[in-house]
């Protein structure tokens, strides 16, 4: 186990791309998209928008297509099923196989995750390894997203933690600068560290 892993008492995981693969290489391919569509799904910085809980996926997907100036039902409505369905093309990545040995020794452990509500229900009943966390936040649930402040405030105020005592793990160096700056022990993690 990496050494960061012991030294804190607490350990927050990110989720897309930390617990979960998130590709919209492969998310494209598996819905077919055109060339096209996979600008508006993943190129047009909208798909944050679902992540903070103000607006439906419907809305967001009729923004991504007017931003790639497409005004046909097929092209919305693929669209809408890519930003409802997505999760079917999750997979696991090294940092769920953790969990286990960190419930073992003792840990607490908890999500911070930008995260759309109605897809992160699915996650959860989809992977079983959610079951070893004490508890999470959710940025749809909440209106608020990595890396604003408030969320890492609020994460260790519903849990009653400080956090001096956690380690906060997210591959996004914004997400995690945001941490430290709260007083979280941080680990930005890249490819070498997931695969």
């Amino acid at each position: 186990m990496d050494q960061r892993l012991q030294e804190k008492d607490i350990v927050v995981f990110d989720v897309g791309n930390v617990l979960l693969r998130f590709d919209p290489k492969s998310i494209a391919k598996e819905f077919g998209l055109s060339p096209r569509l996979e600008e508006a799904v993943f190129g047009t910085g909208l798909w944050a928008w679902i992540d903070t809980g103000l607006i439906t996926n419907g809305e967001v997907a009729r923004l991504m297509c007017q931003a790639v100036r497409t005004e046909s039902r097929e092209d919305l409505i693929r669209v809408c099923a890519v930003l409802d369905e997505f999760i079917g093309c999750l997979t696991p990545l090294t940092p769920a196989r953790w969990l286990p040995e960190l419930k073992a020794a003792g840990k607490k452990l908890y999500y911070l995750t930008n995260f759309s509500s109605p897809a992160f229900e699915r996650t959860l009943e989809r992977f079983p390894f959610f079951e070893a966390f004490d508890g999470g936040v959710v940025s749809s649930h909440e209106r608020i997203v990595k890396p604003m402040p408030a969320i890492y405030r609020l994460l260790c105020r519903r849990y009653g933690f400080s956090p001096k005592d956690a380690l906060f793990i997210d591959d996004n160096p914004e997400n995690t600068k945001a941490a430290q700056q709260e007083g979280f022990a941080v680990w930005t993690l890249r490819g070498e560290d997931i695969e």
